[in-house]
């Protein structure tokens, strides 16, 4: 059937057989045929959005309950310290504790100086030697004619095992650069001797100050000396630094702000979670609107699973979640009594962090709840990736029914419009021979 028959479709039929009529018809099939097939595809496509948007909350949740599987959130100590001469650094798990340190002497390091000044650092050296001993080592170093100045501080730092540093000191007049020569660690036991053998020292290196000397210091009145200023070895995973001479009182007392501030992010990223869960399960019986994956027991088993894990931890001395202020509510939420916890802490804070970190990295509270959302939320056979894939999978047939829908509804009208414009030529053609006939017939009334 040529174009130009279909595009004057109506018109041997005087308006009986039209365009405006096959598109009603095609569009009355298309409403019983294709619109079911669109609203379910949109339907699933909302459903996979959904599930978007549940992974990006149990992803925020399950980044909060993995910073409560961190050693560094229940180490933090509150250090108060009565004087400034030590610092301290905590390092680990460290109980409450007071202690007075008076520090009456620093350790020392031995510091030697050339006499003679250098006019530059590549000043020329005669040959001869430098011996040094320190302790039970002795390193001679040898001065090759020709050496610089800069060679010999970098024969010393290379040729004593690391015991002794050698520099270069500018300090100032006609011949500023000195050889300075010194211990690499402080104490008694790193006390220098040195003697040279060169022309390029005329004087001696001698000296500066009194010898390296350990540090003393009493601890709760206790005298003890050491070698460091830094001693790490007299309070359980506690460094302390002698700064200066004088006392200090120190104060050591556990720091849980970081732990309270992070079951607050918890239970912010864990009752968001719940709401959009059990928004989208339930059924509203007076507005008779049900959530999007309502009846999913997949989705209702997410929720179900993670608030087991809170109510059923139980502590190695039988106390639950509610006991350190963490309590399920009738509406699935969860609720922080920080003053409940902070009970709790007080009165034995090993055994309140044992109960949400366990030291086995497997029994605690929030142990358990990252392994629980790695299952769900990660998984390559979680509940999120299988349900994300099972409805692509149904967005796919979906789509490919719709797709052939189509096909089946779009040859229907093509083969229909044929026959219209079939019928439509007939018509026309009756309606002109009828015409002609009614003509003739008028034409011999006339006559007569």
């Amino acid at each position: 059937m040529a174009l130009g028959a279909l595009s004057t479709l109506g018109l041997g039929s005087q308006g009986v057989l039209t365009n405006d009529i096959i598109d009603k018809l095609k569009n009355a099939d298309k409403a019983s045929l294709i619109t079911p097939i669109e609203t379910r595809q949109t339907a699933i496509q909302n459903k996979i959005d959904e599930v978007g948007a549940i992974k990006k909350l149990m992803s925020s949740l399950s980044t909060s309950v993995t910073n409560m599987t961190y050693d560094t959130t229940y180490e933090n100590m509150k250090t108060d310290l009565s004087g400034s001469s030590v610092s301290i650094k905590t390092d680990g798990k460290v109980e409450n504790q007071n202690f007075s340190l008076d520090v009456t002497k620093l350790a020392t390091k031995d510091i030697f100086e050339s006499n003679d000044g250098f006019a530059a650092k590549d000043s020329s050296l005669k040959s001869g030697d430098i011996t040094i001993g320190i302790g039970n080592d002795s390193f001679k170093i040898d001065i090759k004619d020709g050496d610089t100045l800069e060679d010999l501080v970098k024969n010393i730092n290379s040729n004593t095992d690391g015991k002794v540093e050698a520099s270069l000191l500018n300090v100032g007049g006609d011949n500023p650069y000195k050889l300075i020569i010194k211990s690499a660690q402080t104490g008694k036991d790193n006390q220098l001797s040195i003697t040279q053998n060169s022309d390029s020292f005329s004087n001696d290196i001698a000296r500066i100050g009194d010898p390296a000397e350990d540090a003393e210091f009493k601890l709760d009145g206790v005298s003890i000396t050491r070698s460091s200023n830094k001693i790490d070895d007299l309070v359980k995973n506690v460094t302390i630094t002698l700064e200066k001479e004088g006392k200090t009182d120190v104060s050591l007392k556990k720091d849980n702000t970081k732990i309270i501030d992070g079951i607050k992010d918890f239970v912010k990223k864990y009752n968001e979670l719940s709401k959009v869960l059990i928004g989208d399960t339930k059924y509203d019986s007076e507005k008779k609107t049900a959530g999007i994956f309502q009846g999913n027991s997949e989705i209702r088993g997410i929720m179900r699973s993670l608030s087991d894990i809170v109510s059923t931890t139980i502590s190695k001395d039988s106390k639950m979640a509610g006991n350190f202020g963490l309590d399920l509510q009738r509406d699935g939420s969860l609720k922080f009594d920080e003053s409940k916890f902070q009970k709790a802490y007080d009165s034995d804070a090993n055994k309140t962090i044992e109960f949400f970190k366990a030291s086995d990295a497997s029994s605690g509270m929030f142990n358990k709840l990252e392994s629980k959302l790695f299952d769900i939320n990660t998984s390559s056979k979680g509940t999120i990736k299988s349900l994300k894939k099972s409805l692509e999978d149904e967005s796919k047939r979906n789509q490919e029914l719709q797709a052939k829908a189509q096909a089946k509804l779009d040859a229907r009208y093509e083969i229909l419009t044929k026959k219209f414009a079939a019928a439509d030529a007939v018509m026309g053609r009756l309606n002109s021979s009828s015409n002609t006939l009614q003509q003739m017939i008028d034409a011999q009334f006339a006559k007569k």
